[in-house]
């Protein structure tokens, strides 16, 4: 125990070290033996590559170089090469500072394919200059029929780096992403993090020079900047090649690098492993996405394969887990009560590594995922449930209790699977709300495909009511929040009148939900 307290302390210091100068290569060299020493040989050579590729002392330089060549030599296997992929963009001044970028800091990279559908022939013809690169053109055909091409192309075992379509690398966004595949065997891909829409841009290579500024800064060494996802988030996403073999790179049917990356991740759970998003692995992306036809194919064949729609049933709920307030050593027991597919459950084994998580959840999709990662119940929360009594630490309920025909029968036989002083968290719609009672006072009460009129609701609350519920049910409210959204100002005017003319006060027509905490 004293060992990895000490162990630990170590790496707290060399993040420290970082934090100050993170490109002063020494850290990396001390971060690889730092891995060496706890037996992780993968991560030790990429610390070691990185420190090779910013270091700038000769004598340093060559004792790294050593340290990386006894690597190659006595164990081989643990040597992980990368090879990178990017898409050509049609304006030739992109292009240029997307490659720039990108090629001064592929550090070992096996190869750099870039994929050129030929949108334009000045841009064509400009790579066919470039030295460094691998180009193919991949004119005519679909992402996944130009990536499996691509792929051809790369060293046998190479991990491959999927750069987003007008994307480039920032400081050590490689070095983060590739450390971080590598923090255990679970992991099969890593997503990047990037900017929101760069407008009106007339000139490229400043605003990347200014966000890897922001990335000298930021893309700092350390695990705790590493979350699970069920899908990326941004379009760089990084894989081992040892997984993209196994479930055979992307499905054919997809069209979009998009939906075949969030495919890929499905597919990647089918087999046990998870896809990261890296915080501290910021990329800048110049081009953005233009309105694509193929993407709504692309969304719907994802629900026709897997039962599951992209835009729903994806998303942890931080908000509600944020309720939970234990040390994050605690063996916790959570249930989630609708859990989709699996999303919450994956942030609190995350954040709580010594938990247990389980789950119910009705949908057959949405199981399909969430089973494969948790024990996962497929059924009805309004049936017995088959789980030992007075077994969890808490009980969620996110945007659950307004589906079910009797919530409050259900609150109180949740009881006997709570242990003494356990927990409920719930998120339930306020139909107070001013979207509600702005349309109800001109007649309309329609019903949608979500929110807080969502079709499937069987029952609405307002505050008072909920707190009632839980009374009743037996539970001691420890804390009732909210979350909001935008309003206008015409119906903040409106809130105003409706408060002038009732005992109700502005919060209970700006809470769009209420988060309730309370106690067994």
């Amino acid at each position: 125990m004293n060992n990895q307290v000490e162990s630990l302390k170590n790496l707290k210091a060399l993040q420290e070290e970082a934090a100050k100068d993170s490109r002063d290569y020494k850290v990396y060299y001390k971060l690889g033996d730092y891995y060496k020493d706890q037996g992780n040989v993968r991560r030790a050579y990429l610390s070691y590559i990185h420190s090779l590729y910013l270091g700038n002392e000769k004598e340093d330089v060559i004792h790294v170089s050593k340290e990386i060549d006894r690597i190659k030599k006595e164990t081989p296997e643990y040597a992980p090469q990368v090879s990178i992929l990017i898409p050509a963009v049609p304006m030739l001044a992109q292009m240029k500072a997307i490659l720039s970028a990108t090629l001064a800091l592929k550090e070992d990279s096996n190869v750099i394919v870039l994929l050129d559908w030929e949108e334009s022939k000045e841009v064509t013809d400009w790579l066919k200059e470039v030295k460094d690169i691998t180009l193919l053109s991949v004119k005519g055909l679909t992402s996944q029929k130009a990536y499996e091409k691509a792929v051809s192309l790369t060293g046998d075992g190479d991990d491959l780096l999927l750069l987003d379509k007008g994307s480039a690398l920032l400081n050590h966004a490689l070095y983060h992403l590739r450390i971080s595949l590598y923090r255990d065997d679970e992991i099969g891909a890593v997503n990047a993090v990037t900017n929101g829409p760069a407008y009106d841009l007339t000139e490229f290579e400043t605003p990347i020079k200014r966000a890897d500024g922001y990335a000298i800064e930021h893309n700092l060494p350390g695990d705790e900047h590493m979350d699970p996802l069920l899908v990326p988030s941004c379009g760089s996403v990084l894989v081992k090649r040892t997984c993209w073999d196994e479930i055979n790179g992307f499905d054919p049917s997809f069209l979009t690098l998009e939906v075949a990356e969030k495919d890929l991740s499905f597919q990647l759970i089918s087999i046990k492993k998870l896809t990261f998003v890296c915080h501290h692995g910021y990329v800048y992306t110049l081009v953005q996405p233009q309105n694509n036809p193929a993407r709504l194919l692309d969304y719907n064949y994802f629900h026709i394969k897997w039962d599951v729609r992209l835009n729903y049933s994806m998303f942890s709920r931080p908000e509600i887990l944020a309720l939970i307030t234990d040390p994050t050593d605690t063996p916790l027991k959570v249930l989630d009560v609708g859990c989709a597919c699996g999303a919450s459950l994956l942030s609190i084994k995350n954040k709580f590594p010594a938990s247990e998580p389980h789950g119910i959840e009705l949908d057959p999709g949405s199981w399909g995922i969430a089973s494969k990662l948790f024990p996962v119940t497929q059924g009805n929360v309004e049936q017995d449930l088959d789980y030992p009594k007075e077994y969890f630490d808490y009980i969620i309920f996110g945007d659950v209790l307004e589906h079910l025909n009797q919530p409050e029968a259900v609150l109180v036989n949740m009881k006997r699977y709570l242990k003494p002083g356990g927990m409920i968290l719930a998120s339930i719609p306020n139909i107070m709300h001013i979207s509600v009672i702005g349309d109800l006072l001109n007649g309309a009460f329609t019903y949608q495909d979500s929110g807080i009129l969502d079709r499937t609701h069987l029952r609405f609350f307002t505050k008072g009511e909920i707190i009632k519920m839980f009374a009743r049910a037996g539970y001691e409210i420890l804390d009732v929040g909210n979350t909001r959204v935008w309003v206008s100002d015409d119906q903040m005017h409106l809130i105003n009148k409706l408060c002038a003319l009732s005992t109700s006060q502005t919060d209970a027509f700006l809470a769009y939900q209420y988060l309730v905490k309370a106690k067994r």
